[in-house]
């Protein structure tokens, strides 16, 4: 009778490691660049190149993160984003008025002047991160609804810290 139960235990745990390795197997990075930027992402996320932006669906959760490249005049090209960064601020809370600010992160990247902002409301949370790279301005968004939030959280900030901007215009 022990044997028995030793077998089915094996088994168990044998199906449970190969169902395991098999979802482990199906998610893959992936990478995605165009003139601006490059960033790598899962494929728990669906991609879709739009003309001003590219958007990231979490398959799952409906999760959103949103990536905009704007180019700045030559005369920014040696701004620091802390200068222009409460024009930005603004900017986009006048859009987002029924969001309520809850955290600011100037420390985000390490690889880029960049500034966090977690903004909330009743049924959303949203990650808007700004990242500056000689005349360029990354914005991404990242949105889902509250209770998702943090659980895709992680898959997320993966793509947000695979971010490469690519070189914008010299000066001469």
């Amino acid at each position: 009778m022990k044997k028995i139960k030793y077998l089915l235990v094996v088994l168990i745990i044998s199906g449970i490691l190969t169902l395991g390795l098999s979802y482990s197997f199906k998610v893959r990075i992936k990478e995605y660049n165009n003139n601006d930027f490059k960033i790598k992402y899962d494929t728990t996320w669906k991609i879709t190149d739009k003309k001003k932006r590219l958007e990231l669906e979490h398959k799952k959760s409906g999760s959103v993160i949103n990536i905009q490249c704007k180019i700045l005049d030559k005369s920014y090209m040696d701004t620091k984003l802390k200068d222009i960064i409460l024009d930005i601020k603004d900017s986009i809370e006048d859009q987002n008025k029924e969001y309520k600010l809850i955290n600011i992160n100037n420390d985000y990247s390490f690889n880029y002047d960049s500034y966090s902002y977690l903004y909330e409301n009743e049924e959303f949370q949203t990650l808007v991160s700004i990242y500056k790279k000689d005349n360029k301005i990354i914005f991404i968004y990242y949105e889902a609804d509250s209770e998702y939030y943090d659980v895709v959280l992680d898959s997320a900030e993966n793509i947000f810290s695979s971010l490469e901007i690519m070189t914008g215009e010299l000066i001469k």
